[in-house]
């Protein structure tokens, strides 16, 4: 049985925002240009194809097409899409992750199906870490987890 995500009854509380593709550069926009103290407040995972921000959900800006990502209480080790549930348990489909992915410990970020992204290594960045690029704002490079797959 591969496990599906489903709506949830009752949103979860934002704990992180992920933006894919063409988003991201959106996101790091709309980060670059909100208080210093916002970004203070956040760690980010980048990799090619994503970024993600973890924090206080006030702090998480709302930009159109981002996934937003929380917890239960009874899991904080994963983070799934706050209006999305699994179709298993959360404690069993954790342990799978992790099993697959070799991630013992830290946190995980399911951001969709087949996107699994490891956190333990999310790191803090200043208003610098922004730049402007051909067109578009990108992060520079940072040492980030390659996500994995489901």
């Amino acid at each position: 049985m591969t496990p599906t995500l489903r709506p949830r009854a009752v949103p979860l509380e934002p704990k992180a925002v992920v933006a894919l593709g063409a988003v991201a550069p959106v996101l790091a926009r709309r980060l670059a240009g909100g208080p210093v103290e916002r970004l203070a407040s956040l760690s980010f995972v980048r990799t090619p194809e994503l970024l993600l921000a973890v924090g206080p959900a006030d702090a998480l800006p709302w930009v159109p097409g981002v996934i937003y990502l929380g917890h239960g209480a009874a899991h904080p080790g994963l983070l799934l899409p706050t209006t999305k549930e699994p179709s298993v348990p959360v404690f069993l489909l954790e342990r799978a992750l992790r099993k697959r992915l070799g991630v013992p410990t830290g946190p995980l970020a399911l951001v969709e199906p087949g996107l699994v992204v490891p956190l333990a290594r999310a790191t803090r960045l200043g208003v610098d870490a922004f730049r402007e690029g051909t067109g578009a704002l990108t992060l520079r490079s940072t040492a980030a987890p390659s996500p994995g797959a489901l």
